[in-house]
């Protein structure tokens, strides 16, 4: 049985938790560090897209490896809210579990806008499992952004986010229905809500 372990790993500017089932949008900055071939991280994109369409958000993918005009100014706003920070790189570069296939960078509040994802610990992965190379990375991709979407705590007994991904998880990636819970659907975007009103006040505050 093949077994992987998660780490623990901004909530973007949308909506009222009332208007969860609404999409929502996300951008992510792509560091490509780990020189993944084109056609893998285009469908590793579509497979993360696909898992967070699920839970209404629509992602806006940005390659800031070797950007265009367009993206490269895109790169540079990652401060902007619902604007994430996604790395792949070749291995982990810290003291992380050997079963890990990413991190993600939180906050003592829950807080973070930035992610890790292993390169060769995925494709390890699809050797060993042959399920698609894009679809484990994709699927880790979601993983990871969920982490920055939910905040702190925020594995789960089964799904995307379950922390300990076996064979049945792997089943259902080669299937394509390992997807976010609705209520983590309705989590994500509750959380993104209350940054959003957070900002707004202290936007409002006047200035000594």
């Amino acid at each position: 049985m093949v077994s992987v372990l998660f780490p623990l790993t901004v909530f973007p500017l949308w909506g009222s938790p009332e208007k969860a089932s609404k999409s929502a949008q996300v951008t992510v900055s792509v560091y490509n560090d780990a020189d993944v071939p084109a056609a893998v991280l285009d469908g590793a994109e579509k497979r993360a897209g696909s898992i967070l369409s699920s839970a209404s958000f629509e992602v806006v993918w940005v390659h800031c490896s070797h950007p265009s005009t367009e993206d490269a100014m895109a790169c540079k706003r990652i401060d902007l809210p619902g604007h994430l920070a996604l790395r792949i790189i070749p291995d982990a570069a810290g003291p992380v579990s050997n079963g890990a296939l990413g991190v993600t960078f939180l906050a003592g509040d829950g807080a973070g806008k930035y992610s890790d994802v292993f390169w060769k610990r995925a494709a390890v992965l699809h050797a060993i499992s042959r399920v698609d190379l894009g679809s484990i990375l994709g699927s880790v991709i979601a993983h990871e952004l969920g982490h920055l979407l939910l905040g702190s705590q925020s594995h789960a007994v089964s799904g995307i986010m379950r922390a300990r991904w076996e064979a049945e998880e792997l089943r259902r990636i080669a299937m394509g229905t390992l997807l976010f819970t609705p209520q983590q659907a309705k989590t994500m975007h509750g959380k993104a809500w209350l940054l959003q009103a957070r900002e707004q006040s202290a936007e409002q505050k006047p200035q000594s």
